[in-house]
Formats: structure tokens, sequence, C-alpha cells
């Protein structure tokens, strides 16, 4: 009759690893819902390889630029003045764009370009929505803007320059995924006369998390030739 031998005793770490395989496998559910909650919750990093570039404003979710608005050529009141409201958002926060440069404006992606007309001395109201972050961020913009003379015109005088009163507001909304009720910001709110605006327009830059915005306000009267601007036209 054959002797079995008898099997050395566990010792304790093996013991307690192999209980806990076997609670994994019987649990290997709840492992996946702990793994998920830590990704959501940010706790685990993620490195994008070096072939990947990550870039801080997702201009790649705007299909092309809007179109060019040109100012009008025939304006029939001669109290007639043109406002244009030129909206870019640009792919790096830190580009120098407090001043209008063609070779830095080129890298931006024009949003919108309205040109609205009213007459001296009646504001022109533009409102503008844009969507970024696959809608997660939603920024609100509206110019209030106010064409007068800076001084009374006389009979057989040049007509005065004109100086532009203006109202810029920027509002944002954010949407975060563990709530419904979005946080909401104003993230500019600006007041101003702006003289010499007929000459180069005005520039106006702000930031919403992160994205950089350049808003130019420009004008153009009734009477006398087209101003050959630089902001609209992006060179």
């Amino acid at each position: 009759m054959d002797e079995q031998t008898p099997e050395a005793p566990e010792s304790a770490p093996v013991g307690r690893l192999r209980r806990a395989l076997g609670w994994m496998r019987r649990n290997a559910y709840l492992v996946l819902i702990a793994a998920a909650v830590l990704v959501l919750m940010r706790a685990v990093e993620f490195s994008p390889p070096p072939e990947v570039r990550v870039g801080q404003a997702d201009v790649g979710s705007i299909v092309g630029d809007a179109p060019h608005q040109e100012f009008s050529g025939d304006l029939e009141n001669p109290q007639s003045v043109q406002v244009r409201a030129t909206l870019r958002l640009y792919p790096d926060n830190e580009l120098p764009v407090a001043m209008p440069d063609p070779d830095v404006d080129v890298q931006g992606r024009l949003l919108s370009q309205p040109v609205v007309t009213t007459i001296l001395g009646m504001n022109a109201t533009i409102e503008q929505t844009v969507r970024l972050e696959e809608g997660e961020l939603e920024v609100a913009l509206a110019v209030n803007a106010t064409p007068r003379l800076d001084r009374a015109q006389r009979k057989g005088k040049p007509a005065p320059p004109i100086t532009l009163e203006t109202e810029v507001v920027v509002k944002s909304k954010r949407t975060p995924w563990w709530s419904d009720h979005p946080e909401q910001r104003v993230n500019l709110d600006s007041r101003a006369f702006l003289a010499k605006v007929e000459d180069g327009g005005h520039r106006v830059v702000f930031t919403v998390d992160e994205h950089l915005f350049s808003l130019d306000l420009e004008v153009h009267r009734a009477f006398g030739p087209l101003p050959e601007s630089t902001f609209a036209r992006g060179r």
C-alpha cells in the first residue's frame, strides 16, 4: 500500500495572498468600479505620448473662420455710422496680442465679425455666444457702442472726429459633469470713451479659463473714403 506524502503547511503570507486573489476573482466588478472612480476624480494622471500635442484652447472644435464683413460704401444718411466688432480666439494664451500684429493675428480663429449700422448719438448693440470644450464652456459677449462727435460741428468746417462710448461685458458659464447647476462668472465688465477710434480702431483683450480672445472695435461714417483697416483683414 502506497503511503501518501502529506502536504507542507501553508505559510501565512502565501495564505493571505491566495485569499486576496480569490476575493478579487469573486469581486472583479468592484475593482473596475473603483478604477473608474479614480479616473473620474482625476486621482489617476494621464500623460499623452510625445506624438500627441495638447492645446490650451479648443480651437479645433470650431470649423473654419467666420466670413469677413466689410463696411458699406453707400450710406445714405449723412449721420450714419457703422460699428464693426471682430472677435478672435487664439490657440496659445501667452501670445502677445495686446496690439494688432498680422503675423500673430493670423494664428487666431476669426469667430465673428458683425457690422451694425446706427446714427450719431444712438446705441448699437452686438451680442455673440461662443461654445468651447465640446459645449461645456459657454462665453457670452455683449457690446454696446454709441458713436458721438467729440465737439459740435461748425458750418463750413470738417466734421470733428468720433468718440465711441463703449460698454463691453463678457460672461462665462460652465456646467460641471457632477452638477446640474452651471458655474457663472463675469470675466470682463469695461466702460470707456474711445478717442481716435476712426484712425485705427481699438482692441480689447480678455481671457476665459485660459482661452485668449481679442475684440477689435472699428467705426466708419457715411462720408469719406473707406478706412484701410489692419484689424479686420488679418494681414
